[in-house]
């Protein structure tokens, strides 16, 4: 039977990476006691209303995002210079933050309950769950005894599978903090999308490393994390195959040479499972030079790897508005290092403050073949059966690594009564080289919310049609507090 992630951690050399870790953030607070300690995370892609606010005010706030899920810290320290611009949907967002600041609490809770007919897709960025889902359930709650340490308890429940999402421990401080869980990743500057990962799939149990406090005066921020992946039987091996549960390992950097204007680069690295080698020294190996590490096509190949390039750019004069862009590949081009093989291209631009009451947000991404999908990893880049990244890749033939290209408008309107509609449409056509037949996806969702005393209450309606040709809808009611 295969150890999970935290017991084997030791036997396959990452031991010493996490003693290391664990020495460096012990002398690191010693010598920074003045520095504030680690913040609870939001939660991401389970509350959207409020999602929607903390964005456009970090938009305000002249804050470009390139990773998520974002801190209640990175928020607060957003707030003075989105106030002076937005003074209503600042005392929205405090009263959201307030559940924060005590030392323990309800960070936050949803509960949904629908009907789904005709076919079973899956839904874009909702941890793995498909439109004939009954029911959703989230939750998470935290106690934060000192400053440097966190206790978060959280789940994310739906029809045929719980996840203890948002439960982690957390200790370190603004400049390091070290979380230790089931924390969500999602690398991208994009808002409905992330080609190297997202929260398609469920959450995975991993050990992450990051700064909500930018370093330098290039605003240097980091994270790393190591994550186990489930169980697959189809692992290449010497021949054959072999099973167990294949690890993630992730690094993004990210600086802001101007105000308002972000630069990332990520690489996400898949490995290990059953008999194959995840020592720590192979690992460093292939990610220095992973051309002649990754790149042979045999299963003597160490993993499998993907990149991108990510930027942000946000401006607030005459209007608000964010323009962002990701450029990735699979694996490296002609045995380069420094070349990005098999590239996808995403772009986007969001105005979050049109005539006040308004939101416009339009999307696009496309990516050749063989994404996902690998000579080794014959399951591909996926988790209980998702893939990691962007959510089209899930609409099509497990095993075919066709190529394709998708949308996403979405309109929002907050009208005086305090509530705010959503209406959003996706379309996802793969290339017409594969077999089968793939016909345009398309997805359409209006979602309506409104505040009742401490909670809010509202429904969506989800209704599309596959990519098989297959139609399908979704209705549901919603409370969250």
């Amino acid at each position: 039977m295969q150890t999970s992630l935290y017991q084997n951690i030791d036997a396959n050399g990452r031991g010493i990476f996490v003693r290391l870790c664990v020495l460096a953030l012990t002398a690191f607070v010693s010598a920074t006691a003045h520095a504030r300690g680690v913040s609870p995370y939001l939660p991401l892609q389970q509350s959207p209303e409020i999602e929607r606010k903390i964005e456009r005010l970090l938009i305000l706030a002249d804050q470009p995002l390139l990773t998520r899920p974002i801190t209640a810290a990175a928020v607060f320290d957003a707030l003075p210079k989105a106030c002076e611009r937005d003074a209503a949907l600042c005392d929205e967002v405090k009263r959201y933050l307030s559940g924060f600041m005590r030392t323990a609490g309800i960070s936050h809770a949803s509960l949904a309950a629908g009907a789904g007919s005709g076919g079973d897709v899956a839904l874009p960025n909702r941890h793995g769950m498909t439109s004939q889902s009954n029911y959703e359930l989230g939750a998470a709650m935290y106690w934060q005894p000192i400053d440097h340490v966190l206790l978060s308890g959280g789940a994310l429940a739906y029809e045929g599978e719980t996840t203890p999402t948002g439960t982690v421990i957390s200790i370190g401080s603004e400049f390091l903090q070290v979380d230790l869980g089931y924390r969500d990743h999602w690398w991208s500057s994009l808002t409905d999308s992330a080609m190297l990962i997202s929260t398609q799939a469920a959450t995975m149990p991993s050990v992450t490393l990051s700064n909500y406090t930018p370093l330098t005066r290039w605003k240097l921020r980091y994270e790393l994390f190591m994550a186990e992946m489930s169980e697959s039987a189809n692992i290449a091996f010497e021949g054959g195959t072999t099973a167990g549960n294949p690890r993630v390992a992730g690094i993004h950097l990210s600086i802001e040479p101007l105000p308002g204007w972000s630069l990332g680069v990520s690489r996400l690295m898949q490995y290990g499972g059953g008999e194959r080698e995840e020592s720590f020294g192979e690992l460093l190996d292939a990610f220095f030079n992973p051309s002649d590490n990754d790149n042979t096509g045999t299963d003597q190949d160490f993993g499998n790897q993907v990149a991108s390039f990510t930027s942000r750019f946000v401006v607030n004069d005459p209007l608000p508005i964010a323009v962002y862009f990701e450029y990735a590949g699979e694996d490296t081009s002609k045995l380069n290092n420094l070349r990005l093989g098999n590239s996808a291209l995403s772009a986007g631009i969001d105005f979050p403050s049109l005539w006040r009451n308004f939101a416009l947000t339009v999307e696009m991404s496309e990516w050749q073949n063989a994404w996902y999908e690998h000579h080794i990893y014959r399951d591909g880049l996926r988790h209980q059966d998702h893939v990691l990244g962007h959510w089209g890749a899930d609409w099509r033939v497990v095993g075919d690594d066709v190529g394709a290209r998708s949308w996403l408008a979405r309109f929002g309107w907050q009208p005086k009564s305090g509530g705010l509609l959503e209406v959003s449409y996706r379309q996802l056509d793969n290339e017409d080289y594969s077999s089968p037949d793939y016909d345009t996806g398309q997805h359409f969702e209006a979602r309506y919310s409104q505040p009742w005393q401490q909670f809010l209450i509202g429904g969506d309606m989800t209704v599309g049609r596959d990519v098989f040709g297959e139609s399908y809808a979704r209705v549901s009611a919603f409370i969250r507090f």
